[in-house]
């Protein structure tokens, strides 16, 4: 949990592009696109963005990436390489700056001969004295005109979804920077507007946010959007950026929208049904899961991702700044000194193996399920030294969109002696205020806003350290709508020493808890010695309460008869 305000560190950007640059190369159907991101100057954090949005692109697919810090040098002939230019470069508050002629005709003559052009947030406000710019783009800032307020919960407003780029695609809601009044081109269409509180108590009309336009063959979007990494790692965001990436490149859009994202309006619900793979299990309505159980994976632990309340995807995987953060997972921090929990060295290895060594699934008509796993730990390289036999039942689809798992875990030291381990707390020999977790996990979505908790010991702040029966942790999600989870301990599972771990950070964001059993204090067992824990995870779509959050709480007390 270290540097949990980071947001980008260099080791992890060359970490995840050496993992997904090979995936363009196979690619089913479509080459990949060519896109050269220009760089290197911009009154917003370049240094982050630029990253981000090269592993996105990369992370996707459907994208070769090469990037220029210095674009006033580039060879003109160069360009047509490339099948999309995106732009995250500007120079303000040098308005006068310009580039050498002939590489400014370059590129609008790229762009009249069919090359795509993609700009966002700000990087339409450069080249002020270049007339011919204002022709390519749109939403630049008119000085003395245009304005924003504080970065908040933006609604965007789909009002075209028969475009390529929007076709099909629901309203949602991201974190950022919202401007006022921009400069219009009236020669872009626009597919959908932008509003927040902000400017609707100002009596303020929605804004233009989603732009396309054509120059010639060349295909041209932008978006207002995307003022820092924050409001980048929004699915809506990403999806617009790729999804508008594309079809500048080559004016058809071939990827899905991902559930959260559908407008379901008139469209047809079919029946449930599993999918089995070699390393997922998942239930489907219709095309779209509603939760999935992966093993066997590259990330070396089983975990639940994607898992939906309503049309919100709840749980986040290997996210920038914890890429051993897996959904909704468990794992031991240390066992005998030795590290499950991170992955070293630029890989999804851990010093320590989790081990799957059978897994047992049973599906009901009702369509809720149980999984069986027989997992072993040990050292890389080395002799078992724990066996746990995991259970998980998942319940039915619910008509609220509500879903719940019991886990029933049982672990049985196989070595002399075990030690269960966690990083220090404040207080003790090499504590760290980001010490005491492990265990069963929840990392959440990074597109929520406005995360709250609820606890059963009834404070809503400082619930890092807290102890209780339950915790909850609520948002508002991706489509505006309310939703939540609830992490519940059996009775018998409680130990003084346990405590809740959380962060809620909204800069990153960073959402996570854990009833981390060995908060304050490590666990020893012999050879042949058990321990049993049992948890509820409950999934909701809407509004909480203490009360009810605690009839839920008495309701898996009583299925557990304690």
């Amino acid at each position: 949990m270290k540097d949990i305000i980071r947001i980008l560190a260099t080791g992890f950007i060359v970490y995840l592009l050496t993992a997904v640059a090979l995936r363009a190369n196979v690619i089913s159907g479509n080459k990949p696109a060519k896109v050269l991101i220009i760089s290197g100057s911009n009154n917003h954090e370049w240094q982050e963005t630029t990253p981000y949005l090269e592993a996105l692109y990369l992370e996707s697919g459907l994208f070769l990436v090469e990037i220029t810090e210095e674009p006033d040098t580039l060879n003109p002939t160069d360009l047509s390489k490339f099948d999309v230019i995106v732009s995250n470069w500007n120079s303000w508050p040098e308005n006068k700056l310009r580039w050498p002629e002939l590489l400014e005709q370059s590129l609008l003559q790229y762009i009249r001969q069919g090359g795509g052009f993609v700009t966002f947030h700000s990087s339409t406000s450069a080249f002020y004295e270049w007339p011919e710019f204002k022709k390519i783009s749109t939403g630049a800032w008119i000085i003395d005109s245009t304005w924003h307020g504080k970065n908040s919960t933006t609604h965007i407003t789909i009002e075209n979804r028969s475009h390529p780029v929007t076709r099909g695609m629901s309203d949602f809601y991201l974190f950022d920077e919202l401007w006022i009044d921009t400069e219009m081109n009236p020669n872009f269409e626009i597919l959908g507007s932008a509003s927040n509180k902000e400017i609707f108590d100002k009596g303020q009309a929605n804004q233009p946010a989603i732009m396309v336009s054509r120059y010639g063959k060349g295909n041209i979007f932008h978006t207002v959007l995307g003022h820092d990494v924050k409001a980048m790692r929004n699915t809506g965001y990403q999806v617009l950026m790729l999804r508008g990436t594309e079809w500048a490149a080559t004016g058809n859009v071939t990827q899905p929208l991902p559930y959260e994202l559908q407008n379901r309006a008139g469209m047809a619900e079919k029946e449930f049904t599993w999918h089995r793979t070699d390393t997922s299990f998942a239930l489907y309505h219709s095309e779209n899961i509603l939760w999935q159980y992966n093993f066997n994976t590259k990330h070396g632990r089983p975990f639940f991702h994607p898992v939906y309340a309503g049309k919100n995807n709840i749980t986040c995987v290997s996210p920038d700044d914890h890429p051993w953060h897996l959904g909704q997972w468990f794992c031991w921090k240390y066992i005998n000194g030795v590290n499950y929990w991170e992955y070293q060295n630029g890989t999804f290895q851990s010093e320590g193996i989790t081990k799957i060594e059978n897994i047992e699934i049973t599906t009901n008509p009702d369509f809720s399920a149980e999984i069986s796993l027989r997992i072993v730990y040990h050292p890389a390289g080395g002799e078992q030294i724990l066996s746990e036999h995991r259970k998980i039942q998942i319940s039915p689809p619910q008509n609220n969109g509500n879903i719940w798992m019991d886990y029933d875990f049982k672990f049985k030291a196989l070595a002399d002696t075990v030690l269960l381990d966690r990083t220090p707390i404040e207080g003790e020999p090499g504590g760290q205020s980001w010490g005491g977790y492990a265990g069963l996990s929840v990392r959440f979505n990074q597109s929520f806003m406005n995360s709250r908790f609820i606890s059963s010991w009834k404070d809503t702040a400082d619930i890092n350290g807290g102890t209780g029966d339950w915790l909850n942790m609520g948002f508002t999600g991706l489509d505006g709508s309310e939703i939540g989870s609830q992490m519940m301990i059996a009775p018998h599972t409680k130990r003084k020493e346990a405590a809740w771990y959380s962060v809620n950070s909204s800069e990153l964001p960073f959402y996570y808890f854990s009833p981390a059993y060995l908060y304050k204090k490590s666990k020893l067992l012999l050879k042949d010695e058990t321990i049993n824990l049992n948890y509820r995870v409950l999934h909701y779509n809407g509004n909480a309460d203490y009360d009810a959050l605690n009839e839920e709480f008495e309701k898996y007390r009583k299925e557990l008869n304690q």
